[in-house]
């Protein structure tokens, strides 16, 4: 992606409008009017000075104003007011939900995700309310099996999947400062994931604000948190269990002595992954018992009729709105609690009826615990 300057790069954006391929879209249409507006709303934030306002009526200043942004895997050429004034409009909807001073907050820090099927869910919800700087892991590509819960294309089949949320993000907001790790997370790779004072150097290299850890290896879940609380950094996760949602908030940056995944993660040993049983345990230790019927059957039924953790895309989109939710309130420095925080759903909406397991395809927590114990002798001798 390319950012042109309307003066610097006078001549490269000339032969982009000229190309019969590439499309161009003037931003302004729009921003103009969104801008004569927002320019007559009184100023009332105590904490934040009143913006300029732009003339919109001069032509030589809209166009100094101006970037314009080179979007090459759509083809299309896009007229943009600079990131100050797109910032405007972009957050102009948040405006009380959040201070000026939350905004800038939020928009200054530096959001790490790993894992893109909640944290991709998450990594949008991020995005939307205003973050402007990210760090991203994944190593898996698109595969139609994932567009149950991810927000894609089939004409993206087979694309990496941090490709695919870069993309997603620069659409929104091209002022956003993203970098990728398509190769996931990986012991050898988090120092430059995760960020650390001697990597003050550059923004990309700024010490992580909080991190959105949704990663499927139990071992890596755990070592990027022996790593983030060494650091005094947050981390959070949230894990999608049926209709319903459990939030995991641990203040590294609070208390560097609080036990990993509430205690549920301490004790194993790196070489813990490596057993197939050993790993099971790990998983069940760390999710717990607390999951509805439906979630029990399915996840006993794992390499049985169901191949890998089942996901439903609303749970999804819920779990990585909530994640994003604490990581902002965490960074605009509101008393989040470590804990961890279940969204009962399915109780909220079916009520007492919500923990009954009559179908065939629900189990209660008895049987759940028994073919967990089943499950983890089974992959004892496979």
């Amino acid at each position: 992606m390319e950012i042109l300057d309307p003066i610097d790069d006078r001549q490269r954006i000339a032969d982009l409008r000229a190309c019969p391929t590439i499309s161009f879209v003037d931003g302004w249409t729009h921003a103009g009017p969104e801008l004569a507006v927002l320019n007559r709303l009184d100023h009332v934030d105590p904490d934040t000075s009143a913006p300029e306002p732009v003339d919109i009526a001069d032509d030589d200043l809209v166009e100094r104003r101006s970037r314009y942004i080179l979007f090459p895997w759509r083809s299309t050429l896009v007229r943009l007011p600079d990131a100050d004034l797109y910032r405007r409009l972009k957050t102009a909807r948040n405006r009380h939900l959040l201070t000026g001073r939350e905004q800038q907050i939020w928009g200054d820090a530096v959001i790490v995700v790993a894992g893109l099927s909640v944290g991709s869910s998450a990594l949008t919800a991020a995005a939307l309310t205003g973050a402007r700087r990210f760090r991203i892991a994944d190593s898996d590509e698109l595969a139609p099996t994932n567009l149950n819960r991810i927000v894609g294309s089939v004409t993206d089949l087979g694309v990496s999947k941090v490709e695919l949320a870069r993309r997603r993000i620069l659409e929104g907001d091209p002022y956003t400062q993203i970098t990728t790790f398509p190769d996931g997370y990986r012991p050898d790779l988090a120092e430059g994931f995760l960020g650390s004072a001697a990597f003050a150097g550059s923004t990309e290299e700024l010490p992580a604000s909080v991190i959105i850890e949704e990663i499927d290896d139990v071992a890596m879940k755990i070592d990027m948190r022996r790593r983030a609380r060494a650091a005094g950094v947050p981390v959070l996760s949230a894990t999608d269990m049926g209709e319903n949602v459990v939030l995991d908030v641990e203040r590294y940056d609070l208390d560097q002595a609080y036990p990993i995944f509430h205690g549920r993660g301490e004790g194993f040993s790196a070489g813990d992954a490596a057993d197939p049983a050993q790993r099971l345990r790990m998983a069940l230790a760390i999710v717990g018992d607390e999951v509805t019927p439906r979630m029990a059957f399915s996840a006993s039924q794992l390499g049985r009729s169901v191949t890998s953790w089942p996901q439903l895309g609303s749970t999804a989109a819920m779990a990585g709105a909530l994640v994003a939710t604490a990581a902002r309130n965490i960074v605009c420095g509101r008393p989040v609690r470590s804990g961890r925080y279940r969204f009962g759903i399915e109780e909220i909406l079916l009520g007492s009826s919500a923990g009954a397991h009559e179908g065939w395809n629900e189990l209660g927590q008895a049987e759940f615990a028994s073919a967990a114990q089943a499950m983890g002798e089974g992959a004892g001798t496979s």
